[in-house]
């Protein structure tokens, strides 16, 4: 405690909102982070209507977390929240939104940054203001950065329109994959067998345990009805994983190849001299796995510099302590 003990303890709360999972800390001005909490992801399209609400309950865990370990007496300087889906196109609707949460846990709105979770993740890469963001989590995109500011991009449009390479991409192909396989309309794959095992049903034959329905197609769409909530795409993020287990299998290597390609392609073309930094970020891209490690045997082979920023919280947390005012120099 400081000597004046009548004096408040300045903190900050930084924040990298995915559309899967939501992260913060508090953090004095000076010193090491001093709390944390985790919540659900707080995507407007991709996490379901109530995600502002839940981003807001993280919020106040983590404050009540810090008052636990600095005592009662903090204010809040500064908050800066990296929010996946913060783009441009409603940059405005989510900081009126969250700030208006925030006001309801004495939070003022002049304190408040929300940015998008591009900036936070390029930031958190410590490559300096200009390189290539390239991201791939629930969503997915590629953004080059000139003084802190995109100035050019590609996907990052949805998982309707695109984020192809994303969690949710690779599991809404795997499923279609699967379904593709069970009607008779593509090719027999190994993912259909992971698939069944995840969702603990026999998409053969139907036979261990029974089929519900005495048809595996419907079985499927049954089971998926029940385990992917109406409205919040992101849940599909959780058949992401099943193609790198079996590379081997052709469906499945098709899915991979598609996705390094795409985001090979897409780093050549915003930044065609290489002579760029590039910062991996998000679950596929900063998880070890068949696509990230192609991806980054690809960049060596194209000689560039490239680094892995596992969470976007270091740059959320740099991003609050500017906000605050603070000379930490």
């Amino acid at each position: 405690m400081d000597a004046d003990a009548s004096r408040p303890t300045r903190v900050v709360i930084a924040g990298d909102i995915g559309g899967t999972r939501s992260r913060l800390v508090l953090a004095p001005l000076r010193g090491e982070v001093t709390a944390e909490a985790e919540g659900p992801g707080a995507n407007l399209r991709s996490s379901g209507s109530a995600a502002l609400d839940h981003l807001a309950d993280t919020v106040a865990a983590v404050l009540e977390d810090g008052r636990h370990e600095l005592g009662d007496g903090i204010e809040v300087a500064a908050v800066a929240l990296g929010i996946s889906g913060a783009g441009p196109a409603r940059a405005r609707e989510v900081a009126a939104a969250v700030g208006e949460r925030l006001e309801r846990l004495g939070i003022s709105e002049d304190r408040l940054l929300v940015t998008d979770d591009l900036h936070t993740a390029f930031l958190a890469g410590g490559v300096g203001d200009d390189g290539l963001l390239v991201l791939a989590g629930t969503g997915a995109v590629a953004v080059r950065f000139r003084r802190r500011e995109a100035v050019a991009r590609r996907d990052g449009m949805g998982w309707l329109l695109g984020d192809i390479g994303s969690a949710v991409w690779l599991g809404r192909r795997t499923l279609q994959a699967v379904a593709a396989d069970l009607d008779g309309r593509g090719r027999r794959t190994h993912l259909t067998e992971q698939v069944a095992d995840m969702l603990d049903l026999d998409l053969r034959d139907g036979l261990l345990p029974p089929s519900p329905t005495g048809d595996p197609r419907q079985d499927l769409i049954r089971a998926l009805d029940e385990c992917l909530p109406a409205g919040a795409p992101a849940a599909l993020g959780r058949f992401a994983r099943l193609p790198g287990t079996v590379p081997e299998d052709p469906a499945a290597r098709e899915i991979l190849d598609t996705a390094v390609r795409h985001v090979m392609d897409t780093v050549r073309a915003l930044d065609p001299e290489a002579g760029l930094p590039v910062v991996l970020a998000g679950s596929v891209l900063a998880t070890p796995g068949p696509i990230h490690d192609e991806i980054t045997t690809g960049l060596e082979a194209d000689g560039r510099s490239f680094t892995t920023a596992s969470s976007g919280l270091p740059g959320a947390l740099l991003l609050a302590r500017e906000r605050a005012g603070d000379d930490l120099g």
